[in-house]
């Protein structure tokens, strides 16, 4: 009785994550990328939140939503993003700035769509997530001379 007690927790283990795999497909990096960006940035998703950044000339702003991308309140969150660009590497303190976004402001930021960068953040009374913003590589095509060759598939079209 008792390793058909176990065959059937995980068997329920393993229906339960299939279940929420398509869930979690759903908030990789590649998927924020093209339907995410709610302020027209590059978004990233730690813990319970998704976290947008937008970098212009002169400031950075990270958004800070649930996953329904509704506002999450930053009163008394702190901030650190690092922005790599230009060669150089630019640490800046973030500072809650209304209702649901953290603020940068500095000389040394230049506007970018697509920006390197790391952000530390805490919400009040949370531990710290971290998160890393970088442009996508997108998937080559293959080419022939890409193409491994297994030298008995002869009927193998290229």
């Amino acid at each position: 009785m008792k390793i058909i007690s176990q065959v059937v927790k995980a068997l329920f283990m393993i229906a339960g994550l299939v279940a929420v795999q398509p869930a979690l497909q759903a908030h990789t990096d590649e998927y924020l990328d093209q339907h995410g960006a709610v302020h027209g940035g590059m978004m990233r998703m730690s813990g319970p939140y998704h976290l947008e950044l937008v970098v212009e000339s002169g400031r950075a702003v990270v958004w800070v939503m649930d996953h329904a991308n509704q506002p999450r309140p930053t009163a008394g969150a702190q901030g650190q993003l690092i922005l790599f660009q230009d060669g150089e590497r630019v640490v800046l303190d973030l500072e809650p700035d209304g209702d649901s976004r953290m603020l940068a402001e500095d000389s040394r930021i230049s506007a970018t769509d697509s920006p390197r960068a790391v952000l530390t953040l805490s919400m009040r009374g949370q531990a710290p997530l971290q998160v890393r913003y970088a442009e996508l590589t997108k998937a080559k095509a293959k080419t022939e001379s890409d193409h491994e060759h297994d030298h008995g598939h002869a009927d193998h079209a290229h």
